[in-house]
Order: C-alpha cells, then sequence, then structure tokens
C-alpha cells in the first residue's frame, strides 16, 4: 500500500466503502510491512505483538479523531503509533528497575539476616520451661491486697508510676518493687497483666502504625536506590519522566515516616493505661492518679533543673 493510498483510509470509512475491521487489517498489514519506517527492526517479536495490540485497541479512535484540514492521515497515525512505542518503552523499563530493585533488597535482607543468625550462640540458648498459668484475680481482690499494704503518699507514687509503665515493665523490675514494697508476686503480676489488658487494642494500633512506617522506610529506601541507579544511565525522556515520577514518591514516603517516627518520639504512641483503670486497682479516684503523676514530673524536672545548675557551677570560671 503506497502513502496516498493509506491516507484515504479514514474517508473510505466515512463513505462506507471499508467497515472498521478491513481499516484495522489495513492498518496492522502497512505497519507490518514497513517496521523500518516506524523503527520496530530493533525490538524482538514479543514487543512487536504488544505495538500491533495497541494500535487494534487506539486504531479506530486514532482515525475517529484525525482532521483532515491539520495534515495527511500518515503523518498522524505515525505520530500516534510512536506515542504507543514511548508508552511501551516507559512500562517495560519501569518493570525492569522494579523488579532489579526487588532483587537487590531480597539478597541485602538475606545478608542482613545471614550475618544475625552467624552471630548466634545456640549454646546459651536457655532451656524451655513450661509457662506459669497465674491465678486470675478480681479488681476488688487486688484493691483490697493494695489497702492492706497501707502504702505513704510517696510509695504509692511508685507504684502508680509502675502501672502505667506495665506494658514496659521486666521480670526483674517487677520482682524488684515486690520486695522493695512487700507485695505479693501473685498480686502484683496480676495488677500488671490486668493493665496489659486494659491496653490490648491499643496495643494492635500501635503495630499497625508500625508496619506503616516500616512500609514508608522500604519504599523511601527502594524509590531512593532507583534514583540513583538513573543517574548512573544516560539521560533521554524515558528517564526524565520516570526521574520526576520516583522523585514524588521517594518524598511521599519520606514524609510519612518522619511523621510517624515523630509520633513515636514524641510518646503519642506509648502503651499505658489509663488513670481510670489504674485507679480502679488501687481503689482511688482518677485525680488522685492525676496528682501523684503530676507530683513525680514536678520533682523529675527540679532534679533536672539542680543537675543543670550544678553541671554549670562546676564549669571552669575565665
Amino acid at each position: 500500500m503506497k502513502i496516498n493510498e493509506f491516507n484515504e483510509l479514514p474517508k473510505k470509512m466515512s463513505e462506507g466503502l471499508l467497515t472498521q475491521k478491513e481499516v484495522l487489517n489495513q492498518l496492522c498489514s502497512f505497519v507490518s510491512q514497513n517496521c523500518p519506517l516506524f523503527g520496530l527492526q530493533k525490538y524482538d517479536e514479543d514487543t512487536r505483538q504488544e505495538i500491533m495490540l495497541g494500535i487494534v485497541e487506539k486504531g479506530i479512535h486514532i482515525i475517529s479523531v484525525y482532521n483532515p484540514e491539520i495534515g495527511d492521515f500518515f503523518t498522524f497515525f505515525y505520530c500516534h503509533v510512536c506515542s504507543i512505542i514511548n508508552t511501551l518503552a516507559k512500562k517495560n523499563t519501569y518493570s525492569y528497575l522494579q523488579d532489579r530493585l526487588n532483587m537487590v533488597e531480597g539478597i541485602n535482607t538475606v545478608n542482613e539476616k545471614n550475618m544475625k543468625y552467624h552471630k548466634i550462640d545456640f549454646q546459651n540458648f536457655e532451656v524451655s520451661r513450661a509457662p506459669l498459668a497465674r491465678k486470675q484475680l478480681s479488681p476488688e481482690e487486688l484493691q483490697q491486697a493494695v489497702k492492706e499494704l497501707q502504702l505513704n503518699a510517696s510509695d504509692k507514687k511508685i507504684i502508680i508510676l509502675a502501672l502505667k509503665s506495665s506494658y514496659y515493665l521486666t521480670d526483674e523490675q517487677i520482682e524488684r518493687l515486690c520486695s522493695i514494697y512487700k507485695i505479693k508476686p501473685e498480686y502484683f503480676y496480676n495488677m500488671i497483666q490486668y493493665c496489659k489488658d486494659s491496653i490490648q487494642k491499643k496495643s494492635e494500633r500501635r503495630a499497625k502504625t508500625q508496619e506503616r512506617r516500616n512500609f514508608a522506610y522500604y519504599h523511601h529506601r527502594r524509590y531512593k536506590t532507583l534514583l540513583e541507579d538513573m543517574l548512573k544511565e544516560p539521560e533521554n525522556e524515558q528517564n526524565i519522566f520516570l526521574s520526576s515520577k520516583f522523585k514524588r514518591l521517594e518524598k511521599k514516603h519520606e514524609k510519612n515516616w518522619l511523621n510517624l517516627n515523630k509520633s513515636f518520639e514524641e510518646g503519642h504512641l506509648y502503651l499505658r493505661p489509663t488513670n481510670k483503670t489504674v485507679a480502679n486497682l488501687l481503689g482511688i479516684c482518677e485525680r488522685q492518679v492525676a496528682y501523684y503523676i503530676k507530683c513525680a514530673k514536678r520533682e523529675s524536672n527540679l532534679e533536672q533543673n539542680f543537675d543543670e545548675d550544678t553541671e554549670y557551677a562546676n564549669e571552669p570560671k575565665e
């Protein structure tokens, strides 16, 4: 088919001389017979088939938007075929970079795990023991046990802070508190467990937030690595398009990661029972719990200011 005959295809279809299927067949035949004209000789057979599929999907739309008053149909069709080729090339490049990054990240993860496992000394592992089934006590029994201790204000302040930090207490710390304040371990462990049970939903929300933070950090590193790899490659239209896209996504994930990290650092996601929960355990009102916590903060600030003044006074004067 010659160029002049090719330019007449839209007119023949509009006049009813050719059907849409016949026009599509002639478009595809023209492209396949003139591969060097469209630069298809440098692509493999699979890529050519994808390009031809794009022409079949958009062929009728190309003819419908063609305006014969602007220029020849061949020029118009040639530009659309080039657009299909460039879109497919961008898609393949993006897929290749993603696969490459996933492979590199996978290798790095395996190496990190191998290093961690290599440092483990399995001879120092403790012998597994059966878990201790603790007797569940009601809040009323726990309140009665606390009343029998007859704690003063200073002791209550320490117990309240311990219960507020119940999620983070270790067995050694719990046993030490029991020995200092003469509390039966059975009662105090049940108080700690009661506080932990009250923040179960908070713990689940924190775990999900940690997953979101890790997801944001992973993709922040991922797109940053992609951008660094693209700097080593020759600059072209595809790289410019992907670079702008990766920069936008990298900044987005970095912002999410920093915001979530800030929330963790500022204590918004700390796991601590409410003042009401602690008050129910100790048999006091919420205001008293808040008052004891406020006193503890005030004492902590005073000690901090005292330490700073002491350091300033001990500095050598000129």
